[in-house]
């Protein structure tokens, strides 16, 4: 890897941790180029507008987020076995005192330029799909059982588990763990 390429990524990953502690609007690019002993400058040759930097985060994201599932694919895990490792991706954002992707992205979308909320959706909606699909395959494998839809039982998931990083911050990493024993309990896994 080149010393520009090695800046660049390392331009994102602070400002992907930043973003993680705080949403869109907790960092600069006076943040990052002071974490890293560069000139401002020098970020925005590499992402020349805060969008520019924000859309590279995201679709990041999104990138590491196919892989995943790729992975636990390849694997051959059972419909409760895929899920439990869906509450891992959560469970790293609390051990990492972060918020997830959905939280950050959540705090101030209204306010993201254009092309930030149409890859927040797109985040959105590959977790809702991946999880909509995982939960109607253990359906229909007998694994799971829940009112209403497959879409619906994903929605209320991801919003708790979205929702339960928040609170953890305030109450502990404990609820974590409550929320999740809920969430299997109510589709008798």
């Amino acid at each position: 890897m080149t010393q520009l390429a090695g800046t660049k990524r390392t331009i994102l990953d602070i400002a992907e941790n930043l973003f993680l502690e705080g949403g869109y609007g907790s960092f600069s690019y006076k943040h990052i180029s002071s974490a890293l002993g560069i000139k401002n400058a020098a970020v925005h040759y590499h992402y020349p507008t805060k969008p520019d930097l924000g859309t590279a985060i995201i679709v990041r994201a999104r990138r590491r987020f196919e892989r995943w599932h790729e992975d636990i694919d390849k694997r051959g895990l059972d419909p409760a076995a895929k899920l439990n490792e869906f509450f891992e991706l959560f469970r790293y954002f609390l051990d990492a005192g972060k918020i997830c992707f959905g939280g950050a992205l959540g705090i101030n979308f209204t306010a993201l330029p254009e092309k930030m909320q149409e890859e927040a959706r797109g985040l959105g909606s590959d977790f809702l799909n991946w999880l909509e699909n995982l939960l109607d395959e253990g359906r229909s494998e007998g694994v799971f059982t829940f009112p209403g839809g497959p879409k619906d039982q994903a929605i209320v998931i991801l919003s708790s588990l979205q929702g339960i990083l928040q609170m953890a911050r305030n109450y502990g990493p404990y609820c974590f763990d409550i929320a999740k024993r809920q969430i299997i309990r109510s589709m008798e896994i």
